[in-house]
C-alpha cells in the first residue's frame, strides 16, 4: 500500500476497538457523511461513506457500506484518484462477509474481492482463488471503522489501547489505536466534543512514526469521524467532515 493525497480516504476508516454493542448501534441505514480533503491551504479531494441495507450474503442479512474517494478536477490533472471500497457486514455479528476494493490512483490499479468465512477462520480471494487463514474476528479495512464505532467511552478510558486484526492485500496485520484525550473541536457545525486517537501502524507499511496521524471521533452517541490529520514529509494532509445526512442521533455541539 502506498501513500497518495487521497489515501487519507482509506486511512480514516481504520480506527479500531474491541467492544461490541449490537443492540444499540450508533449508525443506521441511510447514514451519509462527506469529507473534504486538503493539503495545506489547497483542497485536493473528497471522501464519502454511505450505509445501505445489503442483500443476503451466505444466508445472512447485511449492511452494505460504500466508501469512495476522489480528487478535485484541478488535481485530476496532477494525480487523478478514483477509489471505491465496499463491505457487506453481518448485521448480527458485525463481521465482514464480503469486501470489494477498486482503486485507480494515478493509473495504479488495484482490484480485490474477498469472501470471509469466520466459522473456519479463512478468507478466499474471488479473483486469485487463493485462500488465507485469519483470526476469527478479523475485519476488512472498511468494516473495521464501523466495528470501532460500537465501543463505549468507559472502556476506552479503562483500556486506552485497542488492537484489531485487519485483512488487506492478502495478509493480516494488527492495527493498534491509542486513546489520547478529549478535545472540543471548532467546526462549521459548531464546537463539537471529540475523543482523540493515535493509530500505531505497522512500521514500513504506511507511516514510520506513530505520532504522524491523529483521529477525532465525536464524543456522542453517533461516534462519527470528524477529522483526520496526517503529517508527511511535504506537509499535513487533513480530512474534515463537510456534510452529513440521516445520522441516527443529533450531532451534539458543546
Amino acid at each position: 500500500m502506498h501513500l497518495s493525497p487521497n489515501n487519507i480516504c482509506l486511512l480514516l476508516f481504520l480506527i479500531a476497538s474491541n467492544m461490541l454493542a449490537q443492540n444499540n448501534l450508533p449508525y443506521k441505514t441511510g447514514e451519509k457523511t462527506l469529507y473534504k480533503i486538503s493539503f495545506g491551504l489547497l483542497d485536493v479531494g473528497y471522501g464519502e461513506l454511505n450505509i445501505y441495507d445489503g442483500h443476503v450474503e451466505n444466508n445472512k442479512t447485511t449492511y452494505h457500506i460504500i466508501g469512495k474517494g476522489w480528487t478535485t478536477k484541478f488535481f485530476d490533472m496532477i494525480f487523478r484518484v478514483r477509489d471505491t471500497y465496499e463491505t457487506y457486514i453481518n448485521k448480527k455479528t458485525l463481521l465482514p462477509i464480503r469486501f470489494i476494493r477498486d482503486v485507480d490512483e494515478g493509473g495504479y490499479l488495484i482490484n480485490q474481492e474477498y469472501m470471509f468465512f469466520h466459522s473456519d477462520s479463512s478468507v478466499k480471494s474471488s479473483l486469485s482463488k487463493n485462500k488465507f487463514n485469519i483470526p476469527g474476528n478479523a475485519q476488512d479495512m472498511l468494516s473495521a471503522f464501523f466495528y470501532a464505532r460500537t465501543f463505549e467511552k468507559k472502556e476506552v478510558l479503562k483500556d486506552s489501547l485497542f488492537t484489531i486484526p485487519i485483512f488487506m492485500d492478502e495478509e493480516t496485520y494488527f492495527l493498534e489505536v491509542k486513546y489520547l484525550y478529549d478535545e472540543i473541536l471548532e467546526t462549521k457545525f459548531g464546537n463539537i466534543s471529540c475523543m482523540v486517537f493515535k493509530p500505531r501502524m505497522q512500521k514500513g507499511r504506511i507511516f514510520e512514526k506513530e505520532e504522524e496521524m491523529k483521529i477525532w471521533i465525536t464524543n456522542d452517541k453517533n461516534k462519527i469521524l470528524l477529522r483526520v490529520e496526517t503529517k508527511i514529509w511535504a506537509g499535513t494532509i487533513k480530512a474534515q467532515l463537510e456534510n452529513y445526512k440521516n445520522l441516527k442521533y443529533p450531532l451534539l455541539n458543546d
